[in-house]
C-alpha cells in the first residue's frame, strides 16, 4: 500500500493533496495520530515518536497560534521517514507557504481532510485495506510458485494450511482473462465472491484470475457448476478467455491443476478461442512445458527461426500474418477475413514468409516448424505480461 492507495479508500476519497504530490508512491504500513508531540512545551514520552512509513493524522492543535511549530513538525516527520501528513482543517484551513515549500522540496505529501472524517475510522479502514492487500499478495505469490516451481507435496500441504480453509480431495481450476483489457477492474465482481467459496479460492495472478474449487467427487461437473454459480450472481463470462484444468488430487497435485488451467487459457488466447480445456492441447502441452522448463532455449529457437520476420526492417504485416495463419490452422480464407484483405494477399505474404524463414522445407515441415516458433513466441510475450 502507498499514499496513492490511501487516497483511494472510501473514507479518504475527498482528501486533497496540498503539497508533495511527487511523493504519493511512498509506502504506507501504519496510520498514527499527532497530538502535541512537536510542541516545545511537551516532553516526548515515547521512545520512538512515530514509526517509519506511517501516515500521520492531526488537527494541528499543537500549533494553534504558533504556525512556526508547523515547519518544525514537518521537518521532524521527514526525518522520521513518515509517508505523509494528513490534517483536519479545524485550526488551519491553508498551511503557511514555508511549510508547503518544505514538503514540496522533500516530496513529502501533505493531505487535507475533505470533511469531518474520524481519525479512528480512517485507521480502521486503512488497516483493513492493508490486510486485504497482504492476503491478495500472499495468494498471488502462491500461484506464482505453483506455476513456475516443482513444488513438493509437503509444500502444497503448507500452502493449504496457510490458506486456513477446508479443502476436499479433488481440485478443479479455471483461469480467466478479459480480452484486450490490461486493467483488473473486471475482476472485482469475482473477487467479492471469494468469502462465499468455502472449499476453494478466488485470486488474481498478473492480469488473470484463478478460481479453484475442490470436491469430494472426481466426477464433479466443475464447468457447469461454475457457470451456474456466476450466472446466479449476474457475472458474465462472455468477453473472457477461459482455460480449464483436468481434475487432480488436491494434496499432491494442486500445482498441476493450476499450471494446466493457466496453460489452457494461454493457448485459448493464441488460438483466438474463448475456451480451452487442457485435455485439448495435445502436443501444445509440450511447448508449454518446454518454455516453463527452459525459456532461454525456447526463445533461442524462436529468434533463430522467426528472426527474419522480427527484423525492424521487415513490415510487421508478415509476423502478424504468420501468427494469424497458425491461429486459423492454415486456412487462407479465414486469415484473409481476419486481416481485411484478399486471400491472394495472404498467399503472397505466406510465400514471402516461407522464402525468409525456410525456403527448403516442404509444406508439412514448414507448417510444423512455423507453428512451434509462433506459439513459443506468443507464449513468451503473454507470460511476460
Amino acid at each position: 500500500m502507498n499514499v496513492k492507495n490511501f487516497l483511494q479508500l472510501p473514507i479518504t476519497k475527498d482528501f486533497t493533496v496540498v503539497a508533495g504530490s511527487n511523493g504519493l508512491h511512498k509506502p504506507v504500513q501504519n496510520v498514527e495520530i499527532l497530538d502535541f508531540e512537536f510542541s516545545p512545551d511537551i516532553h516526548t514520552v515515547r521512545e520512538t515518536i512515530f514509526t517509519p512509513n506511517s501516515v500521520i493524522l492531526s488537527s494541528l492543535l499543537f500549533a494553534k497560534q504558533q504556525p512556526d511549530y508547523l515547519v518544525n513538525a514537518v521537518k521532524n516527520l521527514i526525518q522520521l521517514e513518515a509517508s505523509a501528513l494528513a490534517y483536519k482543517p479545524v485550526i488551519y484551513n491553508d498551511l503557511p507557504e514555508e511549510v508547503l515549500a518544505l514538503a514540496n522540496a522533500h516530496h513529502f505529501p501533505i493531505l487535507r481532510f475533505g470533511g469531518d472524517e474520524f481519525f479512528e475510522k480512517i485507521i480502521l479502514e486503512t488497516m483493513a485495506y492493508a490486510k486485504t492487500q497482504d492476503y491478495t499478495f500472499f495468494l498471488e505469490t502462491i500461484m506464482k510458485r505453483l506455476i513456475n516451481e516443482d513444488v513438493s507435496a509437503e509444500q502444497i500441504t503448507s500452502f493449504l494450511q496457510q490458506l486456513n480453509k477446508p479443502f476436499e480431495k479433488y481440485v478443479f481450476v479455471a483461469n480467466f482473462q478479459m480480452q484486450a483489457v490490461s486493467n483488473t477492474q473486471w475482476m472485482q465482481p469475482f473477487l467479492q465472491l471469494e468469502p462465499l467459496l468455502k472449499t476453494g479460492v478466488i485470486c488474481k495472478y498478473k492480469n488473470s484470475l484463478f478460481i479453484l474449487m475442490t470436491n469430494l467427487s472426481q466426477h464433479f461437473q466443475f464447468e457447469k457448476f461454475l457457470n451456474e454459480w456466476l450466472t446466479m450472481y449476474d457475472i458474465s463470462t462472455d468477453k473472457l478467455t477461459v482455460g480449464y484444468s483436468q481434475v487432480h488430487i488436491t494434496q499432491t497435485a494442486l500445482h498441476l491443476a493450476v499450471r494446466e488451467a493457466f496453460a489452457a487459457r494461454l493457448m485459448a488466447e493464441i488460438d483466438m478461442t474463448p475456451t480451452c480445456h487442457y485435455t485439448q492441447l495435445g502436443s501444445d502441452s509440450l511447448l508449454i512445458e518446454l518454455h516453463r522448463k527452459d525459456p532461454q532455449f525456447a526463445m533461442h529457437y524462436v529468434k533463430n527461426y522467426l528472426g527474419p520476420l522480427l527484423d525492424e526492417k521487415i513490415d510487421t504485416d508478415f509476423i502478424n500474418t504468420a501468427i494469424t495463419y497458425i491461429a486459423k490452422k492454415g486456412n487462407i480464407k479465414e486469415v484473409a477475413v481476419a486481416h481485411f484483405c484478399h486471400p491472394n494477399t495472404i498467399r503472397y505474404r505466406m510465400t514471402k514468409i516461407r522464402q525468409l524463414v525456410a525456403p527448403l522445407d516442404n509444406d508439412y515441415v514448414f507448417y510444423e516448424r512455423l507453428s512451434a516458433a509462433v506459439k513459443l513466441y506468443l507464449l513468451h510475450s503473454k507470460i511476460a505480461d
